[in-house]
């Protein structure tokens, strides 16, 4: 406590001095966030989808897994996106990873409940989908997950002791004080935070980010939507075409490097066959990603 050691991340020291200033001048992420909206034609990837339906290995893939790995690629290849800012300071994020929204059953009344996710940037396409399809299994089987039983727990007390823990929290982050297991049990400390809104119909809002934790990125999904375009013969022809929108912490690193990463992550998306490339990391992206030993795992 009281120190620059984070058990989620490693301190950087050389800093531009006008980046080193950003989180006094704008304190709060809220008010450092940009807002991005991009559309994909997933026409292609829904074809890939369908393809991957009959395949005998019997691994599921869906849009959402293909963007979600799709993330995982560029943040691997974006490293500066796995940054984040506590306590005024900047650091590099030891791990990927991912927080989302999964149902315990698919009914109307279905529980919902957050998924948190870490990922090594070195799984292949189908050890990424196994390894979330295993993990939402168990959830379904009723293991619970560590927010959940913290959530559980925090809910019953009364609201000045809620109001004092958010408080004590906030403090605690701030000077590097909260330990690991605590980081690891709430979805506020993840890379990205997504919202998948189109698997009930709607389209992509632009999300606000959490003020509390380190999440600098937030990825709305939104639906799927039929679009009649104009080939360059001046024919029309209809696509299959949805909406991402970001809301992303400025401070972390500049808009330019965050819009290349979002265009790749289209590109991913749009292409899935790119994504079944096996994927390496040389020495010289290994350290600039800095990620723990542990998360670099292929389980």
């Amino acid at each position: 406590m009281f120190t620059k050691k984070r058990p989620d991340g490693t301190y950087i020291k050389n800093i531009h001095f006008f980046t080193q200033l950003m989180p006094y001048l704008l304190p709060k992420r809220v008010e450092a966030c940009i807002y991005f909206e991009k559309e994909i034609d997933i026409t292609e990837t829904i074809k890939y989808v369908r393809k991957r339906k009959n395949n005998a290995e019997g691994i599921k893939v869906t849009v959402f897994y293909l963007i979600l790995y799709g993330a995982l690629r560029s943040i691997a290849l974006r490293p500066k996106l796995n940054r984040f800012v506590s306590g005024c300071r900047f650091y590099q994020r030891n791990r990927i990873s991912f927080n989302f929204i999964a149902k315990r059953d698919m009914s109307d009344d279905g529980e919902e409940i957050n998924v948190t996710m870490s990922f090594s940037p070195l799984l292949s396409l189908d050890m990424f989908c196994k390894k979330i399809d295993d993990y939402i299994l168990s959830l379904k089987e009723g293991t619970s997950t560590g927010a959940e039983k913290t959530n559980d727990l925090v809910t019953h007390l009364p609201r000045f002791i809620i109001r004092f823990l958010i408080w004590g929290l906030k403090y605690l982050d701030y000077h590097n004080g909260l330990p690991k297991a605590v980081i690891d049990s709430l979805p506020f400390f993840s890379t990205i935070f997504f919202t998948n809104v189109g698997s009930v119909g709607i389209d992509a809002p632009l999300h606000h980010n959490f003020e509390i934790g380190n999440c600098g990125i937030f990825i709305a999904i939104g639906k799927l939507r039929k679009v009649n375009c104009l080939k360059k013969d001046g024919t029309v022809e209809t696509r299959d075409k949805m909406k991402l929108t970001f809301t992303y912490d400025d401070r972390i690193t500049d808009g330019i490097y965050c819009a290349r990463a979002i265009d790749m992550l289209r590109d991913f998306v749009e292409n899935p066959e790119k994504l079944e490339t096996p994927f390496e990391l040389n020495e010289e992206q290994l350290k600039e990603l800095n990620l723990a030993a542990n998360e670099l795992k292929l389980t």
